[in-house]
């Protein structure tokens, strides 16, 4: 093999390999192909490549020479912020002349094999947080907070084991909703809360896939539709192993979850509080570093403040949602630039609180509620399950267009030129 051939066999294999860190980490597909480019171009090479939801084929080209490779599977996509900043930052000493491939190499296998920047117990209490900031968000008392922090930490627990084992991933959500469900079914049995629904869909959204649902929006608005649908696939499949998952637990309990709209606004200085509290929960689980950490904290307050305000005004929730998204999209883009380090970093942790859960769930359990009544099901039944259907759509992709659009309409910027 000529030195020629040699140098491209590296350089497609440190590109893909590139790529795939990023993209199982739960990069978008647009980022994860701009990566593979960038770090195609920086050994003077030019690199095609194609995404799927299992793996990346990529073709790198110098000279009149082309090697295609097709990475390994990529068997699951967790939301890893850490790796994706590691990995760009490393694609940016690649741009300034870093060129020793055992040492990029070693440097890759690093990054993938870093531990996590929380210790598990950190994790579990920040989503118990999270799971208790978020039942005073939808209105919830103090007994219901400190029972969604009880049923969350224990969901949260049973859901860190589960994945170290390597269990599936739709059974892990359906056993973590249940097991948190049955928690603060009981806590509702024993009248420590008189707010059942609240203890439900707190723990409930915590479990959210809202990084795959937003990702699969942005994907399709960029005309990735095949990742884009398969993004949504899994999303949705996630969304009905925990909506059933709760179903079950009520079932066990007794309680019975009501699928009318819970309407609560609290005061803003308490949303902006609550907000912050509940991203903090989402940082820990989605390993963003401590050093960029409060800037997620900020995008969560401002997303979530922006629409508690509209919301207040009398504007819909799909267009706060937009408009909250625009918030923390801008904010995210502004404070990417100042760190160097992927949007996504900031964005999603910023949104995610905002993901329509509590509607999806509450949409699931009207559709099980109208297949056990059948013919019989009530008329305001079937309209408030399809209301809570349509508004859960809307709400997503206003949110995915809200961190996209400040990200589309940033300038490009010119990659740096090697010597």
């Amino acid at each position: 093999m000529s030195s020629e051939q040699v140098f491209l066999e590296d350089v497609s294999h440190l590109a893909l390999n590139l790529g795939r860190v990023l993209f199982q980490s739960n990069a978008d597909t647009e980022e994860v192909q701009d990566s593979v480019r960038r770090c195609a171009v920086a050994f003077g090479c030019e690199a095609r490549v194609l995404v799927t939801y299992e793996s990346l084929l990529c073709t790198v080209s110098c000279d009149g020479e082309f090697r295609t490779k097709t990475g390994n599977r990529v068997p699951a996509m967790g939301v890893n912020m850490a790796t994706v900043a590691a990995a760009k930052s490393l694609l940016e000493e690649i741009e300034c002349g870093l060129s020793d491939f055992s040492m990029i190499r070693a440097r890759l296998e690093a990054i993938e094999k870093q531990p996590p920047v929380y210790r598990s117990w950190l994790v579990v209490a920040g989503l118990s947080l999270t799971a208790a900031s978020l039942s005073r968000l939808f209105g919830g008392d103090w007994p219901t907070f400190f029972v969604a922090f009880g049923a969350g930490m224990i969901g949260t627990w049973l859901r860190l084991e589960m994945g170290r084992r390597g269990w599936n991933l739709f059974l892990i959500a359906f056993l973590t909703a249940a097991a948190s469900g049955v928690v603060a079914g009981l806590a509702v049995r024993l009248s420590w809360s008189h707010e059942p629904a609240l203890c439900f869909l707190a723990v409930g959204m915590i479990l959210v896939p809202g990084v795959p649902l937003v990702n699969c929006v942005q994907d399709m608005i960029k005309n990735h539709m095949t990742l884009g649908i398969s993004r949504l696939g899994f999303a949705l499949l996630l969304t009905l192993s925990i909506a059933v998952g709760l179903f079950v637990a009520a079932g066990i309990t007794g309680v019975q979850i009501p699928v009318p709209e819970i309407s609560h606004l609290p005061p803003l200085a308490e949303d902006a509080l609550f907000s912050a509290l509940a991203a903090w929960g989402y940082l820990f689980l989605f390993n963003v570093p401590w050093r960029l950490a409060w800037v997620g904290v900020l995008c969560g307050v401002a997303s979530h403040t922006s629409r508690a305000f509209c919301l207040h005004q009398g504007i819909d929730i799909v267009t706060g949602s937009l408009i909250g998204a625009l918030a923390a999209g801008f904010l995210a883009c502004a404070f990417a630039q100042w760190f160097r380090a992927p949007v996504s970093a900031f964005a999603f942790p910023g949104v995610v609180a905002m993901i329509p859960g509590s509607f999806a769930f509450r949409a699931v359990i009207g559709f099980i509620e109208i297949m056990k009544s059948g013919a019989n099901a009530p008329s305001s039944l079937v309209s408030e399950t399809l209301a809570l259907s349509v508004t859960s759509l809307l709400m997503v992709l206003a949110i995915a267009i809200g961190v996209a659009a400040p990200i589309i309409l940033q300038k490009p910027q010119e990659l740096p030129q090697r010597d």
